[in-house]
């Protein structure tokens, strides 16, 4: 691999680390596309894994006191992984396109209800009863497809918390579901060659780590002085990239 293509690689997982850190969310929709390039969509995926994983663990360690400020987490929390083991294990009877266009329908509803009722907010007796299914949902998403960011992305954003609350609470749900799921389909062929989860994937995986973990920190400094507004058009930004992604690939499929 040239330098010019590792430094495109590199400057991939900056960008998505720092957003990941501002935000809560950015990692793999911005890395996993340009990784591929190089490196075949599944190799990139498999790679990308192991930085989103352990730096999910850091923010959530260090946004920790930020628990009490989300609603129903501890059921929401168990509910998503039993939804992400269902989707791994159940919904294989679907095909990725028809699941694929049920998250682009669920993207594009809630932006027209934002565009409709900009004030818009989840909470209360419906908060209560909505939340631990939303979670399933993210969770037979990521299980089935492996793609659980735009459930977690808009149903969080639904709740209007604040900035380091958001962070702390998009980075718990993405590590129960990615936690769940990593175990359900890799667990066992981590350090096989045969497996998804190869030696040298592995090896890259931990490499990645080193500028994810530094450029995830500086977006969390960040946070602090991105203003209510441009956090939330930041947020609602990545989850646009994210509908155009899904699109594109079920178009592409």
């Amino acid at each position: 691999m040239s330098y010019e293509s590792l430094a495109i690689i590199l400057a991939a997982i900056a960008v998505g680390s720092f957003f990941k850190g501002a935000i809560g969310i950015g990692l793999p929709i911005i890395a996993v596309p340009t990784l591929s390039t190089f490196l075949g969509v599944e190799h990139a995926v498999v790679v990308i894994i192991v930085p989103t994983f352990l730096t999910n663990i850091w923010i959530v360690w260090r946004y920790r006191k930020m628990a009490a400020g989300v609603p129903h987490l501890p059921l929401s929390l168990i509910a998503a992984g039993i939804g992400t083991a269902v989707g791994t294990f159940i919904l294989a009877a679907l095909t990725d396109k028809a699941l694929l266009w049920l998250l682009i329908i669920w993207v594009a509803a809630y932006m027209v209800n934002l565009l409709l009722n900009p004030d818009f907010k989840l909470e209360g007796k419906t908060a209560r009863i909505f939340s631990p299914i939303i979670a399933a949902l993210a969770g037979l998403s990521q299980g089935s497809t492996g793609i659980g960011g735009p459930v977690v992305a808009t149903w969080m954003h639904s709740y209007r918390l604040e900035a380091k609350v958001y962070v702390f609470a998009a980075s718990i749900m993405f590590l129960a579901i990615s936690g769940t799921h990593f175990f359900a389909v890799a667990g066992f062929g981590l350090f096989t060659d045969t497996g998804l989860f190869t030696q040298e994937r592995f090896i890259q995986g931990l490499l990645a780590v080193i500028p994810a973990t530094l450029f995830v920190q500086i977006g969390m400094w960040t946070t602090p002085y991105i203003s209510k507004i441009w956090f939330n058009r930041l947020v609602l930004a990545i989850v646009c990239v994210m509908e155009v992604k899904m699109i594109w690939q079920v178009m592409g499929s």
